[in-house]
């Protein structure tokens, strides 16, 4: 994996406290082992040097006590007070003495003795007994014979253990502290970020009039974001207006021509067979595009944030059964319990109009409606317009709400007829009462619209 990919895989906030941590935990580490070793080297030499002088002090008594004519060298070693864990030893002419029974000085490295036979201070750390002890050997050259002395590290090996936990957990809690740290530190850092995300997500849905709030650390991406939306929104508006006026424009000289097809509709009768053969194809384009420019205004009204909704409270059930009805009564509308009595809020009018266009959409590309399903699932409702035509390709689902698209498979499905901006208002106007449009495979073998609408809690 790349560095870039790395960086793609993880966030920035998740990469601050990465960051942080990592950072501590150096920080902390290396506090923590520098000053182990360093107190642990000058425990290590204060003892030593303690233990050395004791041992001198005791070597010169035994040197003192061992100088009379009728001296023992087992009076010498009970002469020397030693703390607990300390045992005197005395090499003399191959043979060792103990101050303690239970303690013999053959353990005493040999080398160590070795150096101080020939008449040197010497001082070396050995395990005894699993335990580390500290032995220090001074020669008494005078009267033939060697002074050693046994200090157990006990004590000092568990102050040096207790340190290392100490050190130990400081070093954690500070790479604790510093997530922590990196943690708090990611949020300010993310939160403008986090304005321009929450920004860009309302502008995606179509809150054109949001705007990111001055942030003096994002100035230029603020500027040019803010920018960028209201120059998209003047674009979008002028597009609406533009349409707008057109439709409008249009409708005036569509009216007069609708007006005389029908007339010349009444005198078909006296044309001859191709004049009245273009007498019905113009009606059924004037008609066609009488339905296109009606959209259009529709889509332009909705698009200029103009159209008027005007929401009740609407039993959904007979909203649906009278809809149906009016279009075709042999189309069958079915309940799933529960269903028939379900209520939304919405406007009235739109949502027939919903209704009316999927029924349309069914008649015009896949034969009519065989069927529309009302049912109810965990706060929603759902109407299903099923038809039994060829189908719709999974690849084409995510593009049949748009604007004047019409599918590759347009041909098959109704040739010239219909202009692609019915079910682009069926999703507005969806869209509008808070809910959303799906397309699946019919059971009935072709292709069912399931619109969903938020339920009206009683």
């Amino acid at each position: 994996m790349t560095p870039a990919n790395r960086r793609r895989r993880f966030g920035l906030q998740a990469r601050v406290i990465a960051t942080f941590a990592v950072g501590a935990a150096l920080v902390s580490g290396v506090l923590a082992v520098s000053t182990f070793f360093f107190v642990r080297r000058d425990l290590v030499a204060q003892h030593t040097t303690s233990v050395l002088r004791q041992t001198f002090v005791n070597a010169r008594l035994v040197k003192v006590e061992l100088g009379a004519p009728s001296a023992k060298i087992g009076d010498a070693l009970s002469s020397v007070a030693n703390a607990d864990g300390v045992h005197s030893f005395i090499y003399r002419a191959g043979l060792w003495y103990s101050s303690s029974a239970t303690v013999s000085g053959t353990a005493i490295p040999e080398a160590l003795t070795k150096t101080v036979l020939h008449g040197n201070v010497a001082d070396q750390r050995v395990l005894l007994d699993n335990e580390p002890t500290l032995v220090v050997g001074v020669p008494i050259p005078s009267i033939g014979l060697a002074y050693f002395e046994e200090d157990a590290l006990t004590n000092l090996e568990s102050t040096l253990s207790v340190l290392g936990t100490v050190l130990t957990t400081v070093a954690i809690a500070t790479t604790v502290g510093g997530a922590l740290a990196g943690w708090w530190a990611s949020r300010r850092l993310v939160r403008p970020l986090a304005e321009v995300v929450s920004a860009a997500t309302d502008v995606a849905g179509g809150a054109l009039s949001r705007r990111v709030p001055d942030d003096p650390d994002l100035q230029p991406l603020v500027t040019s974001f803010n920018e960028m939306v209201t120059a998209l929104q003047t674009r979008i508006e002028r597009d609406a207006r533009f349409a707008s006026d057109v439709t409008h424009e249009l409708r005036s000289p569509l009216t007069t021509i609708g007006a005389s097809v029908e007339l010349l509709d009444s005198y078909k009768s006296q044309l001859p067979p191709g004049g009245a053969k273009a007498v019905d194809t113009l009606h059924v384009e004037v008609d066609r595009f009488s339905t296109m420019v009606q959209e259009l205004l529709e889509m332009a009204t909705v698009d200029a944030g103009a159209a008027a909704l005007n929401f009740t409270d609407i039993p959904l059930g007979d909203l649906v059964a009278l809809t149906v009805r009016g279009y075709d009564p042999s189309i069958p509308v079915t309940f799933a319990p529960g269903a028939r009595e379900v209520r939304v809020r919405g406007d009235k009018r739109r949502l027939q109009q919903v209704l009316l266009n999927l029924l349309d959409n069914a008649e015009t590309h896949a034969g009519g409606a065989v069927g529309v399903v009302v049912d109810t699932d965990d706060g929603w409702a759902t109407i299903s317009v099923d038809d039994a035509g060829p189908g719709i390709p999974r690849e084409e689902r995510s593009r049949v709400f748009e604007r004047f698209y019409r599918g590759a498979a347009s041909g098959k499905r109704g040739d010239t007829a219909g202009a692609g901006l019915g079910l682009a208002l069926v999703a507005e106007h969806v869209r509008a009462h808070g809910g959303s449009v799906r397309v699946a495979d019919s059971p009935a073998g072709g292709t069912r619209f399931s619109v969903l609408l938020p339920v009206e809690q009683p």
